[in-house]
């Protein structure tokens, strides 16, 4: 009888021990949850059919965060148009409404006063280009992007919440297919072995920069 109560008395210390040693480990860190919203400047060059010249712009965008993903809706307003060394002076705006998906790859967590963040984004959005001399474009595109966020962040509220503000840069590329070029014949243009009719796919890279904030 005493070695049953003997054995009992073990196993209920036992399994007191592993309770404690379970209630004493540390929870797993949960990542960033925030809203995020951006404001920034495009500068590279638009592509619309042949008219492939400097561009400028306007970025935004918002979004929401969770751990490294984070899913956002952007608006771009950028120049179309020929250079202006050309003998055609074609000029227009675009704008274009897009959703994009973008992971953070790299970046030093979320304790510290200071972020920085390293991601890559893909995405889809749908472009209206209106010229000046008359006549639209409209036709959906494809966005592919990479970049780099440094900010400063606050100290957190009672719910564990807090702000972020800082700067970023990212290299930004959309691809398009082009409207089709009445006329078109197959041609060299420039060393080749085989004459083929021009490129119809579309590609504009900017670089986009400026601020973005957070809670």
């Amino acid at each position: 009888m005493s070695k049953s109560l003997l054995l009992v008395a073990t196993l209920s210390t036992a399994a007191a021990a592993q309770n404690m040693v379970a209630s004493d480990g540390l929870p797993e860190k949960s990542g960033p949850r925030l809203i995020d919203g951006r404001l920034g400047m495009l500068i590279g060059g638009a592509d619309v059919g042949d008219a492939d010249g400097f561009s400028m712009g306007l970025s935004t965008g918002l979004g929401y965060r969770i751990n490294d993903l984070t899913l956002r809706g952007t608006f771009d307003y950028y120049k179309v148009g020929d250079n202006a060394d050309e003998l055609m002076q074609r000029r227009g705006r675009a704008s274009r409404f897009g959703a994009a998906a973008r992971y953070s790859f790299a970046n030093n967590g979320d304790d510290g006063k200071l972020g920085v963040d390293f991601w890559g984004e893909v995405g889809a959005g749908y472009e209206h280009v209106d010229w000046r001399q008359g006549g639209i474009l409209d036709r959906p595109s494809i966005e592919l992007a990479f970049g780099f966020d440094a900010g400063g962040r606050g100290d957190r509220d009672r719910s564990g919440h807090r702000r972020e503000i800082g700067y970023f840069m990212a290299f930004r590329s959309f691809i398009a297919q082009g409207p089709e070029l009445s006329g078109a014949m197959a041609t060299c243009g420039g060393p080749c072995d085989t004459a083929t009719t021009p490129s119809r796919t579309d590609i504009s890279m900017f670089f986009d920069f400026g601020v973005h904030w957070g809670r």
